[in-house]
């Protein structure tokens, strides 16, 4: 009779649990299961990507795909690398941090040392992107790099970056590095009009920020989704440091978020946001909205046509892929996809309604991101 109660008790709490789901609007518009449906090994495809990339010997039409920065600016002592950013490309020594840091993140995640590789440290290799001088201080796209209109390429190589130290700390400059690159965004959303007292949240609404003169770019299309990406720069900062500026930092830039009127999707930025918020809200007790929020990383924005795709090619469902989405020419990119995947998922950790949501876009986003492979 116990082991019955016991049964009954728990099919009695993952109905509570059922009934808690909370769903996301366009990912209603999938299926429960994608067809014609394979799944591939993502771990085997990791490796063999890392292989293939990071070998300097690879002969053939393009190759290899990797070149060395021999004459480094910001570590001089120590030579570096970079991949090319598109096969064939016309530039051929312009690797960018967004490519280079993530392939060394994601081979570390399926089990390779990226620290000790073929005799290299493609880690220590890394930090040259850290543009080291006062007007910076920051992880930019590229070793010398002084731009400001296109917010993304500014915050996402610093989000690389924490996701590296998380997993080698004890490199050379880390420690300096994540602090310096906390305060540099700090003073950043300060200048942007955060402040503690009074209490105010900064304006974000542009396309861009001058590190060097801690003044705003407006362009053509603003990007506030970074508000989201400068949220978890400055909480993962004040979490490994227990400053509590960081968190202060940190709260302005989701409020911002939070309270903006429309969807500000454009690039990368707003996932990360989002997973922020969630554990936040988990750890803090804030009460950002996440079900807002979230809908917006899967609803097609105004800003330039972001969001998910929900269709079927020439027969084959493409649903979960995210892009610019325009109902004409959809555009869906492999990395966008994975980054979303990698920045949302984390935060069933903190707030669990969203598992069977995130659950299914989850299975028919990875059944779809085959496609953009040959074989």
């Amino acid at each position: 009779m116990k082991s019955l109660n016991r049964i009954v008790l728990i099919l009695f709490a993952i109905s509570l649990l059922s009934a808690q789901q909370i769903s996301i609007n366009r990912i209603n518009l999938m299926p429960d299961f994608p067809s014609p449906y394979l799944m591939r090994d993502w771990k085997e495809v990791t490796i063999g990507y890392d292989s293939f990339v990071f070998d300097y010997n690879k002969e053939g039409q393009y190759l290899p795909l990797l070149f060395f920065r021999n004459n480094t600016v910001n570590y001089p002592d120590d030579i570096s690398f970079g991949l090319h950013t598109v096969v064939g490309t016309t530039s051929p020594t312009s690797g960018e941090a967004i490519n280079v840091i993530p392939a060394v993140v994601g081979a570390t995640l399926v089990g390779i040392n990226k620290s000790n590789q073929n005799g290299y440290n493609w880690v220590r290799m890394c930090r040259e992107y850290f543009n080291n001088r006062p007007e910076q201080n920051v992880y930019k796209n590229h070793p010398v790099d002084d731009t400001y209109d296109d917010w993304w390429y500014e915050t996402m190589p610093n989000v690389f970056f924490y996701q590296l130290y998380d997993l080698y700390s004890n490199i050379d400059d880390f420690d300096y590095q994540l602090r310096s690159v906390a305060n540099q965004w700090l003073r950043a959303v300060e200048s942007m009009g955060g402040s503690s007292t009074p209490w105010n949240v900064p304006n974000m609404d542009y396309t861009g920020w001058d590190l060097s003169n801690m003044t705003p770019h407006i362009g053509d299309v603003k990007e506030p989704e970074a508000a989201g990406a400068l949220a978890w720069i400055l909480y993962n900062a004040y979490k490994e440091t227990g400053e509590e500026k960081y968190k202060n930092g940190a709260e302005w830039s989701m409020e911002f978020l939070n309270n903006y009127p429309t969807n500000p999707s454009y690039e990368l930025q707003l996932p990360y946001g989002v997973y922020i918020a969630a554990k936040m809200n988990a750890e803090l007790g804030t009460q950002y909205n996440l079900e807002k929020m979230l809908n917006w990383t899967f609803d097609v924005g105004p800003l330039r046509n972001w969001g998910s795709v929900v269709g079927t090619w020439g027969g084959l469902d493409m649903h979960g892929l995210i892009g610019e989405v325009n109902g004409v020419n959809d555009y869906p990119f492999l990395m966008n996809t994975f980054q979303q995947a990698g920045a949302l998922l984390p935060l069933l950790r903190y707030d669990d309604r969203f598992a069977d949501a995130l659950g299914k876009w989850m299975l028919n986003a990875a059944n779809a991101t085959r496609y953009f492979y040959p074989n």
